[in-house]
């Protein structure tokens, strides 16, 4: 029993690890792109154009890093 317990515990970190990091990733660069775009129109007093620039940018960016986590782990389940 207790030769498993360690093994579960790294699956259930890995698992944690990976969900935070996938949080994390598509979280951040939505964010970034609002802060970034309220600070441009707040600045050049234009309201709406730049924060829904920077959305659709921040929208983008999140879709590209997610496709790079996730085409390994699709390519490496093909291969099975």
């Amino acid at each position: 029993m207790s030769s498993q317990q360690p093994n579960n515990i790294k699956s259930i970190g890995y698992v944690l690890g990976m969900g935070t990091g996938l949080g994390f990733i598509l979280a951040f660069p939505l964010a970034l792109a609002i802060f970034l775009g309220a600070w441009a129109d707040n600045r050049l007093g234009t309201t709406p154009v730049f924060i829904v620039i920077s959305v659709l940018i921040g929208i983008v960016l999140t879709v590209v890093n997610l496709y790079k986590i996730i085409m390994p782990f699709l390519e490496k389940r093909s291969k099975k």
